[in-house]
């Protein structure tokens, strides 16, 4: 979730606690509760395939929470001395909890019970920044300016409609699942995986994925409410190709890249110099029909991936020498690349 539902929803949060609970530094350290869990950003200097990696677990996790609880309550003690630390650690703890709950509810993937348990664990109700929770927690907080000594009350409608919302959604999700699941089966093979995210901004519409059991992986356009499901593209398998095996022995980003992305896929490119090899999850693809090669007009045009039937905005992977030894680790984001010695 964006950083402004994170907050709005924190601050919801603290005013469930009521007048007496609420002080100033309490507040403080809700809201920054609310925040501090993604302080694992910093992992994108590193490089973004070790943040996607560790993004899911660590500060996301239960048992990340309180750490990350105890070190925003010591921040917020620096301009609140004299709140008692217990109630700032509670307050920031309440925050961090808000932000793992509120990740699940726009569709992140987490391993909640990491190191316990490392399932990962997604619940699809709304996109991320969905303008329908935005307009939610936005009326909660404009409640919260016009009547600031009754806070109780507008908390407790933004977890009203947020509710509604979750029904709603949810009534959808379910109309859509029944489309995808008679459309799949007359389409083919049963699907050895399956995932649903929501669409940005739609009550209605919902994007499913699935792997087939020859390794194909297939995208997926659902409305919920006319029942029309239609497949938007597909991707031939390639885990098991020579090429792939060896790039995750090759480079890290492959590596990482691969540990959360049940739907990746490889590609291989020949160059001037040796070749590229790229990883890329479908979920982050569409058809070269729907929009325009996210890498096209960017530089360095000799280690783009290579250009297939789909198109994707994130590519992880490395280049290589004519005999075949890594040469450097990549990573495209859009138009941007990161590069890194192997």
């Amino acid at each position: 979730m964006d950083p402004v539902s994170h907050l709005l929803f924190a601050r919801m949060v603290a005013a469930l606690r009521g007048d007496r609970a609420v002080t100033r530094g309490v507040v403080s350290a809700t809201v920054l509760g609310g925040l501090a869990p993604d302080v694992d950003a910093a992992l994108m200097a590193v490089g973004w395939d070790v943040y996607l990696r560790w993004h899911d677990a660590g500060t996301h996790a239960i048992a990340g929470t309180p750490l990350v609880a105890i070190l925003t309550a010591a921040l917020v003690r620096l301009w609140a001395p004299s709140a008692p630390f217990g109630s700032l650690v509670l307050a920031a703890w309440l925050g961090t909890l808000s932000h793992v709950f509120m990740d699940l509810y726009s569709g992140a993937t987490i391993r909640v019970l990491w190191p316990i348990w490392s399932v990962p664990v997604s619940t699809a109700v709304v996109a991320m920044a969905d303008p329908i929770v935005m307009a939610v927690l936005m009326l909660g907080a404009l409640a919260l300016w016009v009547w600031p000594r009754r806070p109780r009350p507008a908390a407790g409608l933004v977890l009203v409609l947020l509710t509604l919302v979750c029904a709603g959604k949810l009534t959808t999700r379910a109309w859509a699942g029944a489309a995808y699941a008679q459309r799949a089966r007359e389409a083919g093979p049963i699907a050895e995986q399956i995932s649903v995210e929501a669409v940005w901004g739609s009550w209605r519409h919902w994007a499913f994925f699935d792997r087939l059991p020859d390794g194909r992986l297939r995208a997926w356009a659902v409305d919920g409410w006319s029942g029309a499901a239609r497949q938007r593209f597909e991707q031939p398998g390639s885990r098991d190709l020579l090429f792939a095996r060896a790039s995750l022995a090759q480079f890290a980003t492959a590596r990482n890249f691969l540990v959360a992305h049940p739907y990746a896929f490889a590609t291989y490119r020949d160059t001037a110099e040796g070749a590229v090899v790229f990883w890329s999850d479908i979920r982050f693809c569409w058809s070269a029909g729907e929009q325009p090669d996210a890498q096209a007009e960017a530089p360095h045009q000799d280690v783009r991936p290579a250009v297939g039937a789909v198109r994707c905005a994130l590519w992880f992977g490395g280049s290589l020498t004519a005999t075949g030894q890594p040469r450097e680790e990549l990573v495209w984001l859009g138009g941007h690349l990161q590069r890194r010695h192997p």
